[in-house]
């Protein structure tokens, strides 16, 4: 009996869920990115594949994970309305897990629309694109 309570006493904290947004993601291209708890990866069709990161990135580099408010990725991109408009039609609800990542002087921002899909907003200064991904 005191050994069982010695080994329960040694377990550790329960490990954390998995993020829901680390994956290979894919868009009707078949082009897929990779969603790494670091970093993203972009896979050529050609076979080829770049990580980001501060070497590719000119040393601007930053990627994080979070939640943002629809109101707040309904906004990232102002000068588009129409993109915009397309963008808010998709976030139906409050808040969504997202993962923010900056290269030099553009954007990425991955959003989990649910366990099968992500859309992605990619800025460049003031012009944007949005594009919708499934899970591999």
């Amino acid at each position: 009996m005191l050994v069982a309570l010695a080994l329960a006493g040694c377990a550790g904290p329960p490990a954390p869920p998995p993020n829901p947004l680390v994956g290979t993601w894919a868009n009707t291209d078949n082009q897929t990115i990779t969603i790494r708890p670091d970093t993203v990866v972009l896979n050529q069709p050609n076979g080829q594949s770049a990580a980001l990161g501060g070497d590719v990135c000119g040393g601007n580099f930053s990627f994080a994970y979070a939640s943002e408010s629809s109101r707040a990725l309904g906004q990232l991109l102002p000068r588009q309305p129409d993109l915009s408009r397309n963008l808010s039609a998709l976030l139906v609800a409050p808040t969504y897990p997202v993962a923010r990542l900056h290269c030099d002087r553009g954007d990425q921002t991955y959003v989990l629309l649910n366990d099968r899909q992500m859309v992605a907003i990619y800025r460049d200064g003031d012009i944007g694109a949005i594009e919708r991904l499934a899970r591999q």
